[in-house]
């Protein structure tokens, strides 16, 4: 089955004044794909259907590319296995991405206060909605 967010493209127009998300382009999708072949397809739907940027008023935000602890200095602060990419965060120093290791398509998420990766088991669209505060039909989680 084919991912789409039209669910979640609808959830966002009730829930939000204004966005400044991104839609990436297909070129920019094929270029991330190629650097990231391990990329989870609903991933990449996402950043073609919702785009980049953050959601709900600064609830979550997600990166118009994969980037790790190196990108943002801090591999000198936490010691972290070398093939976690990460798409977005929580604005409060945790981070969200994938172990490109497991190659499941499963989020894992880093917890700054522990340097410590925590294993969801859940794929990037089901935990995006939680992100969002949506539950699967489309309302609004109180």
């Amino acid at each position: 089955m084919h991912t789409n967010y039209k669910l979640e493209i609808e959830f966002l127009k009730k829930v939000e004044k204004s966005n400044n998300r991104t839609v990436l382009t297909l070129d920019q999708i094929k270029n991330l794909l190629s650097k990231y072949p391990k990329a989870p397809e609903d991933y990449l739907i996402y950043l073609q259907e919702i785009g980049s940027g953050s959601f709900r008023e600064s609830q979550f935000n997600i990166a118009s590319s994969l980037f790790d602890l190196e990108d943002l200095g801090l591999e000198d602060h936490y010691e972290l296995k070398s093939n976690v990419w990460f798409f977005g965060d929580n604005f409060c120093g945790d981070f969200s991405g994938f172990d490109f290791d497991q190659n499941d398509g499963k989020v894992v998420e880093f917890w700054n206060e522990t340097g410590e990766l925590y294993y969801t088991d859940k794929s990037f669209q089901a935990y995006i909605r939680e992100q969002m505060l949506m539950d699967e039909d489309g309302n609004e989680i109180a």
